[in-house]
């Protein structure tokens, strides 16, 4: 089952704000053993893959659903309302002076080269766009805006145009970020909308929820929408961008990527039914009716273009079921490709019934869905996973709008606590995928847990290797194993920082001290754990850069694990065996943060020849607890392998909590922050 999950997330609705979760039985079985049989040995007989998903046949989606409403009206579920933090158990513009050589810049990060993921700022070097989530219309109520700046030749921005962002109507809309399609001259700005569509629900029986006089808001049926609204661009004239197609789609976004003009857009349903619609207190025979007029209609996401009538997004037959699926929550996840090259934003969608909670695109086009079971929230706030959680995962290929399941399977554990993170515990290399699950039962709500008798296991790495015949993800190697039995972290670390880079792996663990596990998965069949370096603090993310060198953001820790300021390491990785700490600078003191917690492109990096310079917007605390607030900025020479520290840039005293609206970018020789809404320019 999908989980909730606590701790600092991208701008999301009140509606979606963890209020509760189900323990529920997934009832699926492991996926069978790897290997190949000798030529002279007769082929054993496949066993049916029971993780794989399979093309639903005309009704039996529906006669799924219908299963499934009425083993929860049996359970006696009142509505969908307490569920619609549920999984399932299941699983850009036209330059402003084109005939000019491309200018050097750098976005905000991405987890993948050449795979973009929507933000708040996106440029090709001449045009910067950015959104300003802080305006109001007339009636008080937020307006986003898309700001259009160009950049001269020597690095001033000028305003070019602000563009009102239509938004439906709703309770609590939001827009979430944008995609600059180049070539195609049309940006992409996703935004979410969120409608309360029922009453308070009790707590379902047999779950796990937050006391009600805790809740911050009171748990209610909503209704999410996702829109595409694509921005045309024209050039440097007067009237740069205007406003083009607008889709709707039902649902909350999961994830985003961009290949070239195509958007992949991942979402997630919950649809209210019939039954879900009755009083808490209607009659099994007012039940019974509104299951029997349920249809797939009432099921299946729908789609309105430029506002008109709400029309199916798929039908039944383009969905996956998972007959073997024994949750009771139903959720509905829709892969779509849209072609942001061509008029009307044509597109194509997929779907299977089951949840999604984390997405991965590989370089090779592989599109990889992941969904943790048993998830629970106790009273206490902290996210609480079985001792038996399991990962499902779906492969998909997305080449244009061409969508093709692949296969499907699983691993031990779970993706963590933090969706700005899941996605980094995947990684495919040359053909295999790479996933580090997190075997602990309990997360840490908040860092001074990291001193309690909350202590996580270790993790498990796994490698993973497609099997056609039975459309099977298959365990080809793992660690921990048999020959190498240690675990991945001492007892009551909990993991924080993971990437992938080729053949090596970057473990980050944390409780007193923080220890970097360099892992060597050169032999997939036999993945190694490489060297070890301990170090006080921990890293959140790790930043792989030439020359054998690996940059760390986090925090610092004196030796009895109480966190400090800011951190940034520079460490040598060139030899596993024997990785090394070079340098490392703390900004602040105990309660400082920055963009980096509340989003994963909160951080910018810029390579030029063997320098790198880091641009991080920071709220610091001092000895005093006086606060600054500013673009902390550092320098690692990967030649002479030398981190340096620059004066901010832009510091005040005021007190900014909205750090996740922060971002940088750097174009040649100058660095852009947005702040507030507002872009401001500085030479570095």
């Amino acid at each position: 089952m999908k989980q909730a999950h606590v701790g600092q997330t991208r701008a999301r609705s009140a509606g979606a704000i963890a209020i509760g979760a189900l323990l529920l039985a997934a009832g699926l079985a492991a996926c069978g053993g790897g290997g190949s049989a000798a030529p002279d040995t007769p082929t054993p007989p496949v066993t049916p893959n029971p993780s794989a998903i399979t093309a639903s046949k005309p009704g039996e989606l529906l006669a799924l659903v219908k299963a499934t409403l009425a083993a929860r009206q049996a359970q006696g579920w009142t509505s969908a309302s307490a569920a619609t933090l549920g999984g399932d158990a299941a699983l850009a513009a036209v330059p402003a002076t084109s005939t000019g050589a491309a200018l050097e810049r750098s976005n905000t990060t991405v987890q993948e080269a050449g795979i973009d993921e929507d933000d708040l700022v996106k440029s090709d070097g001449n045009l910067i766009h950015s959104l300003d989530n802080t305006q109001r219309n007339a009636k008080g109520a937020l307006q986003s805006q898309l700001n259009l700046h160009l950049r001269a030749a020597d690095g001033r921005v000028t305003l070019l145009q602000s563009l009102a962002l239509p938004a439906d109507p709703s309770t609590y809309p939001s827009t979430r970020g944008m995609l600059l399609a180049s070539a195609a001259k049309r940006l992409a700005v996703l935004g979410e909308s969120v409608t309360v569509t029922g009453t308070p629900s009790p707590c379902p029986p047999g779950a796990f929820c937050i006391a009600t006089d805790a809740l911050i808001y009171w748990p209610v049926a909503v209704q999410h929408e996702t829109q595409v609204q694509a921005v045309e661009l024209a050039g440097t004239g007067a009237a740069t961008a205007t406003l083009g197609t607008r889709l709707t789609l039902s649902g909350q976004v999961v994830g985003s990527r961009l290949v070239g003009n195509t958007l992949v857009l991942v979402t997630s349903y919950l649809p209210t039914l019939p039954v879900d619609l009755l009083p808490a207190n209607a009659t099994t025979a007012e039940r019974d009716a509104a299951l029997a007029k349920t249809t797939a209609a009432d099921v299946l996401p729908t789609l309105r273009v430029n506002g008109g009538t709400a029309q199916p997004l798929v039908v039944d037959t383009d969905c996956h079921v998972q007959p073997k699926n024994a949750s009771l929550s139903l959720q509905v996840t829709t892969i779509t490709a849209i072609d942001l090259g061509a008029p009307g934003l044509p597109r194509r969608s997929r779907c299977f019934l089951g949840g999604t909670e984390a997405i991965y695109l590989s370089p090779a086009n592989n599109l990889y869905l992941a969904t943790s079971r048993y998830a629970t929230v106790l009273t206490r706030g902290l996210v609480v996973h079985a001792a038996q959680a399991t990962t499902d995962i779906h492969k998909f290929s997305v080449t244009g709008q061409a969508i093709t399941y692949r296969a499907s399977g699983e691993v031990t554990g779970h993706l963590g606590w933090d969706p700005e993170r899941s996605a980094y515990r995947l990684s495919e290399h040359n053909g295999d995928l790479r996933v580090l699950s997190f075997t602990g039962e309990t997360g840490w709500g908040w860092l001074a847990d990291a001193n309690s008798t909350v202590a996580p296991s270790p993790a498990t790495l796994s490698v993973l290797r497609e099997r056609a015949s039975d459309q099977s993800l298959q365990v080809l190697g793992q660690l921990p194993n048999s020959k190498t039995p240690g675990p991945l972290g001492h007892a009551g670390e909990q993991v924080y920082a993971v990437r992938f880079a080729g053949d090596r792996g970057y473990l980050v663990t944390f409780r007193r001290t923080d220890p970097l596990y360099v892992l060597d998965l050169s032999n997939p069949a036999d993945p190694q754990q490489a060297g070890e370096l301990q170090m006080p603090g921990y890293s959140d993310y790790l930043f792989p850069l030439d020359n054998g060198l690996l940059l760390g953001v986090g925090r610092d820790a004196d030796a009895n694990g109480r966190l400090g300021g800011v951190k940034v390491a520079l460490l040598d990785v060139a030899n596993p065996k024997l990785p090394k700490a070079l340098d490392s600078q703390t900004l602040g003191g105990a309660g400082s943060w920055t963009a980096l917690d509340s989003s994963s492109h909160g951080i910018n990096l810029f390579a030029r020849g063997s320098s790198v310079r880091v641009a991080l917007p920071t709220m610091l605390i001092g000895s005093e607890g006086q606060w600054q607030q500013g673009l902390s900025r550092w320098e690692v020479d990967t030649q002479a392998r030398k981190l340096s520290a620059k004066p901010a840039l832009g510091v005040t005293t005021s007190f900014d909590t909205d750090l996740g609206q922060q971002r940088s970018v750097q174009i040649e020789a100058q660095v852009y922050w947005l702040r507030n809404g507002q872009l401001s320019g500085w030479d570095w």
